[in-house]
């Protein structure tokens, strides 16, 4: 067995255990797992959505399979006027089977057949509103004078013919004479990339064939140094045409999380570009990128550069490209400074994230330190390699968990081993518990009481993630101990079962937010009645009693119910785009706060903690009970008032804050008991306002 079939069956095996062996929802997670590495390579987006509510990016799951038709998913980027339609061939065998040129055929043609049937009402009319299709073929029928370009992507586990040597469209390929293209991951393309940590994806761009000059460009290094650093001018039109070509994939994979790569453009920047394009190279603060190579030509001019990354200066890259697209802005007078550093990648992981930190220090983006040899990520790495899980029953040896803080480290793992080593890393480490740094992120905020930012993608989740913990950590870095560490893993642990809960109900792009929205209910009420959810016992069975079943099913009844109340008749809504908005988690705590304290059953009621487990996560720094009630009592009611509208007033607080701070004053006024663990939340917000600049 070589190395590819290795990885393979890993996959495979890890999708199969997950799926129970069903077909619908191994597809499901294969279809994920793929959109996962395309949105970290940047070759996919994630939702981003500006001050104004303009929106832009986030695939959507909407598997649809008719006779002829096919299309498994779209994106639509509306700053690049490109539709990306996505189809998953999924096959469900023990070995690697070929795609083959006919197969390619079918499926561009089902897909093109699907595109332009969908440019007319009588197709989309015919579809009912609950179909996966009806959201892709609506889409298209709407925007369809938007759209100027479309690209056929197709994710698949199996391996490409070598017979194919090209998959580039002509003109009778195009759907309805919109310009097309065809992209191809097969298992192969997804192993090199993991292997390679991306770099079989890299950039490598020659700027005398693909806009006829090279770039100017003043060193700016000792010959001793260990990387090199060039002072260059680079054309406004070059720098726009690399954006057009590359998208996201300029932008550094670190920062990509941090980053805003298009969305609003500055209107001081627009106005220069448009009114005095000479004056953009003074006003502007230009860009930092990073590669791993250049070439220059006998007068110093860069004219090859390899793996190109933008960590500074995402947005005038793309507010070159809109502008130049959008509003025929002419490029030829515009100039951006550049600071371009060669850093080899055998010390890239040390180099870069600094060099990142720093260049953008002005643009807020502290959480940039976050990066994967962040003293967080390594500490929940130690505990992973160390902690054993508890032994299952009818199992003969424990396993652990593996946490990923750095993109590939299972597979390097298992590749420097031989081939007994593998077989006995891979009973320690199940593929099918291996938690990624943003896997982790997003159970966590689920769980914090932010769904409705989770469900916007696993790098905005991360994002937020960061920003939390980022502060917690250096106040309080050893509450990330091993009980916390146990919890993230009983968290990951329900979020996995949880997800095939609610594939039997619901489908498409409502999967997701019904997963965060159901664990984020489970989670509040059992707080409002006890010390909340025994992590403890997930811990120790590794996996869910039927009386936890049996109440998630109940409860994603309720959210599915809440959602279709939301969407239904409201032009536009989708279950997907409201999970995102403030006005839903506000309206959805509405409905959770008149639920009475019977909505649980009294068999899940039983299970709750009612000791406070949780006390053991602060490790000697224990907030005192009788201070925290004497402190809370001794807040005058406009103070508490006063603190609401100031929560109210910023965006630093979520919705699920501000209304403890609403709920907490009448609590204590009706001769309630807290329990230990929402006194510590409300001392957790108070201080948290404090440090906004709040006095109390």
């Amino acid at each position: 067995m070589n190395e590819l079939e290795e990885y393979f069956n890993q996959w495979m095996m890890s999708i199969q255990n997950l799926a129970e062996a069903n077909l619908t929802f191994s597809e499901a997670i294969f279809f994920d797992d793929c959109m996962k590495v395309l949105i970290e390579d940047g070759h996919s987006y994630e939702f981003e959505e500006d001050a104004e509510g303009f929106s832009n990016g986030g695939y959507q799951y909407t598997p649809f399979k008719r006779q002829g038709l096919r299309v498994d998913g779209y994106e639509y980027l509306s700053d690049l006027s490109l539709l990306t339609l996505y189809v998953c061939e999924y096959a469900q065998d023990e070995t690697i089977q070929s795609l083959n040129q006919s197969t390619i055929d079918q499926l561009f043609k089902n897909t093109k057949r699907f595109f332009e049937k969908s440019l007319g009402y009588t197709f989309v009319e015919s579809l009912e509103e609950t179909d996966d299709g009806y959201e892709t073929a609506d889409f298209i029928l709407v925007n369809q004078k938007e759209i100027e370009q479309v690209k056929v992507v197709i994710v698949t586990n199996k391996q490409l013919s070598a017979r194919i040597k090209n998959i580039e469209t002509d003109e009778d390929d195009f759907f309805a004479e919109i310009p097309t293209s065809l992209d191809i991951w097969d298992i192969q393309r997804f192993y090199d990339n993991e292997r390679t940590h991306g770099a079989a994806e890299a950039i490598e761009i020659d700027l005398v064939e693909d806009f006829g000059r090279g770039i100017p460009a003043l060193p700016a290094h000792v010959e001793s140094s260990q990387y090199r650093s060039f002072l260059c001018v680079l054309p406004g039109d070059i720098l726009a045409g690399l954006y057009k070509k590359y998208g996201a994939r300029l932008l550094e994979a670190n920062v990509r999380s941090f980053l805003q790569f298009r969305g609003k453009v500055n209107r001081g920047m627009r106005a220069t570009l448009q009114k005095e394009p000479e004056m953009f190279f003074a006003y502007n603060n230009g860009i930092t990128a990073i590669a791993e190579d250049c070439v220059l030509d006998e007068n110093n001019n860069i004219v090859i550069i390899k793996n190109l990354q933008i960590v500074n200066g995402g947005q005038t890259t793309a507010s070159l490209f809109s502008s130049k697209s959008k509003n025929d802005v002419d490029l030829s007078k515009v100039f951006v400074q550049t600071k371009l550093s060669i850093v080899d990648s055998d010390i890239a992981e040390e180099i870069v994230p600094n060099i990142s930190k720093y260049a953008n220090t002005q643009n807020k983006v502290n959480e940039s330190d976050f990066f994967s040899n962040h003293p967080f990520h390594r500490r929940m790495q130690d505990k992973s390699r160390r902690i054993l899980a508890p032994m299952l029953q009818g199992a003969t040896r424990q396993t652990k968990w593996f946490y990923e803080r750095a993109r590939g480290q299972y597979q390097d793992e298992i590749g420097k081993r031989t081939a007994a080593e593998k077989i006995a890393f891979q009973l320690e480490y199940p593929k099918s518990q291996m938690l990624t740094k943003t896997d982790l992120a997003k159970t966590a905020i689920i769980f914090e009481g932010s769904p409705h930012h989770a469900v916007k993608g696993v790098q905005i989740a991360f994002k937020y993630f960061a920003e939390n913990v980022q502060k917690e950590w250096e106040d309080h870095d050893n509450r990330f101990n091993d009980v916390f560490y146990k919890v993230i893993i009983s968290k990951q642990i329900m979020f996995k079962e949880c997800r095939f809960l609610v594939m039997e109900k619901v489908s498409g792009t409502a999967i997701q937010p019904t997963i965060a929205y159901t664990l984020y209910m489970l989670n509040m009420l059992a707080d409002k009645i006890s010390h909340g959810i025994d992590f403890q016992k997930i811990w120790d069975k590794q996996k869910l009693d039927n009386t936890t079943i049996s109440q998630l099913g109940e409860i994603i009844k309720y959210v599915s119910e809440f959602f279709e109340s939301q969407v239904e008749g409201v032009e536009g809504r989708s279950v997907r785009t409201f999970a995102m908005n403030k006005g839903c988690i506000k309206s959805f705590n509405e409905r959770i706060n008149q639920l009475g304290e019977d909505f649980l059953d009294n068999d899940y009621r039983d299970i709750l903690r009612f000791d406070d487990q949780d006390a053991g996560t602060n490790e000697g720094n224990l907030d005192n009970e009788v201070e925290l009630l004497r402190k809370f009592a001794s807040i005058r009611s406009n103070v508490w008032r006063g603190a609401i509208l100031f929560a109210q007033s910023g965006g630093e607080f979520t919705e699920t804050e501000i209304s403890l701070l609403g709920v907490f004053p009448n609590y204590l006024r009706g001769g309630r008991q807290p329990t230990f663990r929402q006194l510590k939340t409300i001392n957790k917000i108070l201080a948290k306002l404090e440090d906004e600049g709040f006095i109390i």
